[in-house]
């Protein structure tokens, strides 16, 4: 077998999307009127993240769980032809591959409700295997759309093997707060990190509070928390940072923390402080909302540098 020679490995899901646009999210019990309904080209947001690492010119490798399905071979299909390494995709009969369904508002502000299918089944002994045959490596990238337990399991490994681990603590789940300590950089958006703290999620509470009280809570070195249009805020051993981003008219904002979450990975192996990797990913995160969908709005880098380039 080739050698394989990733700088970022994504542990992570696939649930690709069917969406459908509306005025507004229905209430209970009520019923609205939607249109443009789509299966448009998506993953989950471990493979969202692959690719949109890979549009930045990372070498990237995937592992996951997909099921013997249609769904299962447009995911190989779709990560082959964005250039990420598929030798840790497993596929089972089990279950079917994951998938979801995505509502997006008049704003382009999307909501999501994902069934887990195949992503249920990624265990800590294809972990082992895939990142020990992946261990040289720079940074892991992993989120909680497959089981917290194997996503943490996936950050300690790669730690023993001196990668950088990030995880992305989506969608939110009840874990143990020290337990996220295996995070070299954890980055949850505003909701997610309210709710790890046990805050209600509409709760006031300025961000820079948040992240500190994070960092200080999980022992996690980096936490940098986003905010849509807000931006980000970012919580290390010196402080706080803020970043906010550029000024652009959103399209669609579907898919734009797993582009952040994979931009700041891309930043990290290309050598840039994780504060300066936040901040150029805070900027591809926005260029991708200037666009619909998710997979078709992952930036380029030749996409991102000629956005920088005129905003300067």
């Amino acid at each position: 077998m080739t050698e394989i020679k990733p700088l970022l490995v994504v542990v992570g899901s696939h649930a690709p999307g069917i969406a459908v646009r509306v005025k507004r999210l229905p209430a209970e019990g009520e019923t609205v009127i939607g249109w443009d309904l789509k299966e448009p080209q998506d993953g989950g947001k471990g493979s969202n993240q692959a690719i949109a690492a890979a549009r930045l010119g990372l070498a990237v490798s995937f592992v996951g769980c997909v099921g013997n399905d249609r769904l299962g071979d447009e995911c190989e299909h779709i990560l082959r032809a964005e250039g990420v390494d598929i030798s840790y995709l497993f596929r089972i009969n089990s279950k079917e591959t994951g998938a979801g369904i995505i509502i997006v508002d008049e704003n382009g502000v999307p909501a999501m409700i994902t069934t887990l299918g195949a992503n249920e089944e990624l265990n800590s002994e294809q972990v082992d295997s895939a990142l020990e045959g992946l261990c040289n490596a720079k940074v892991l990238l992993t989120q909680f759309e497959i089981k917290p337990e194997v996503a943490l399991h996936a950050a300690h490994i790669a730690r023993r093997y001196n990668m950088t681990a990030i995880i992305n603590p989506a969608p939110a789940a009840p874990v143990r707060l020290p337990d996220l300590e295996v995070a070299d950089v954890l980055v949850p958006n505003e909701v997610e990190a309210k709710m790890l703290l046990g805050f209600d999620p509409n709760a006031q509470i300025e961000l820079e509070h948040v992240a500190q009280q994070l960092r200080s809570r999980t022992n996690a070195k980096i936490v940098v928390v986003t905010s849509g249009d807000r931006g980000i805020v970012g919580a290390d051993s010196s402080g706080v940072w803020r970043a906010p981003p550029p000024k652009v008219t959103v399209v669609d904002s579907s898919g734009a923390g797993d582009v952040f979450c994979a931009a700041f990975a891309a930043g990290l192996t290309k050598g840039l402080d994780h504060r300066a990797a936040s901040i150029w990913a805070c900027s591809v995160a926005t260029l991708s909302v200037t666009k619909e969908g998710t997979i078709p709005s992952f930036p380029t880098s030749e996409e991102i540098d000629q956005f920088i380039l005129t905003r300067n």
